[in-house]
């Protein structure tokens, strides 16, 4: 058997959509594949994704970002949750590290917790990072004038980022010069399901009118304009974590409609969203139309951004006519976008699987 340790970061389901991918294409490279999932990610999101043997071990991995709904960062609770969780970081490395040599695993991988890397690397196991971004970057933009305890914790995340044998760098994905040893992939997506529910047979709507999946990631929303956007006519709305009044036609609730969430994405004439990597990466690999509202203080929007305009029909919708309910003028442009001409970079998924497995032969 072969095993492998996943530390995955918890903030929103985006980095362990990244490895999904990865790891299921790891299972078909490699035979008799046991993959321990060290996150706080739920069950439900790996469940009729994961094709491999995996058993989730809930346990934080790391902070992220704190958030106050999806497009806002609370910065000041970031650096402060931060703090706490490094306040006896020797120790906390010790304990993961115990628990990884428990485990007996041949490879730890990373996306992107530092605290996951800094264990692996002391329980003297070969451990690779996976991702477009991380978090020393992150937090180097939130806030200027740092005190030195904030140093502090950079300088630990960046050292234990230092202690990873190799870094997968996800196309587009930021520069993460902690790492000492890189090479850059191409994007991982997820892939579609080939038998899926034809959502237009359970939904209320007219023939013409345009499907918009509302997906923001696993954080949701304390405030959407509904009631404007019931008055937004050729469009139907699918939001997740939302109350809709059942009065309402043109808006439904992802979670009402008892499909799989992958079925729905991929049946959407329209995504809106933040320039978050899964759900941008996935759109422009399908084809599908963006609208995306950015969050300004978060590093890798730039990337995702000129990677979706590059390659895909996208628009920029600001945060003001977002929280307005003003999408009509957006949703309208993006669908009169004539189609690129550019075909983005294939899926990385075998790239990466070559890579890792030169580290399991270490």
């Amino acid at each position: 058997m072969v095993k492998i340790w996943c530390s995955i970061s918890s903030h929103g389901y985006g980095h362990a959509a990244q490895l999904i991918p990865i790891l299921n294409e790891l299972g078909r490279a490699v035979s008799d594949l046991e993959v321990i999932l060290r996150t706080t990610v739920p069950q439900s999101f790996f469940e009729h994704k994961l094709q491999i043997k995996w058993d989730l071990q809930e346990a934080q991995q790391d902070i992220g970002c704190l958030q106050q709904g999806p497009l806002e960062i609370d910065v000041e609770g970031t650096w402060n949750a931060h703090r706490q969780f490094h306040q006896n970081w020797d120790e906390e490395v010790r304990k993961e590290a115990e628990a990884i040599k428990a485990s007996r695993a041949d490879l730890v991988i990373a996306n992107i917790s530092h605290l996951g890397i800094a264990a692996g690397s002391q329980a003297g196991c070969s451990t690779v990072a996976v991702a477009s971004l991380s978090w020393d970057q992150i937090l180097f933009n939130l806030g200027s004038n740092r005190m030195a305890w904030q140093e502090k914790v950079l300088l630990e995340i960046q050292e234990a980022y230092a202690q990873a044998s190799h870094l997968i760098r996800l196309y587009p994905g930021i520069d993460m010069p902690a790492f000492h040893s890189s090479t850059m992939i191409g994007p991982s997506s997820l892939t579609f399901p080939t038998n899926i529910v034809d959502i237009r047979s359970v939904l209320p709507v007219r023939s013409t009118d345009r499907i918009v999946v509302v997906a923001f990631g696993g954080i949701p929303f304390e405030y959407l304009p509904i009631e404007r956007l019931e008055y937004l006519e050729g469009f139907h709305f699918i939001l997740s974590g939302v109350q809709v009044p059942l009065s309402f036609t043109r808006i439904s609730s992802w979670e009402g409609l008892g499909i799989p969430f992958l079925d729905v994405f991929r049946q959407a004439d329209i995504v809106m969203t933040k320039p978050g990597y899964s759900t941008m990466v996935t759109a422009i690999k399908y084809q599908i139309p963006l609208v995306y509202v950015c969050r300004e203080n978060f590093i890798e929007e730039g990337n995702l951004a000129a990677y979706a305009r590059k390659y895909g029909r996208a628009c920029e919708l600001s945060r003001k006519d977002f929280d307005a309910g003003e999408w009509g003028e957006a949703l309208n442009k993006v669908l009169q976008m004539p189609h690129p001409h550019l075909v983005p970079p294939p899926d990385g998924a075998r790239e990466a699987v070559d890579i890792l497995k030169s580290f399991l032969r270490k």
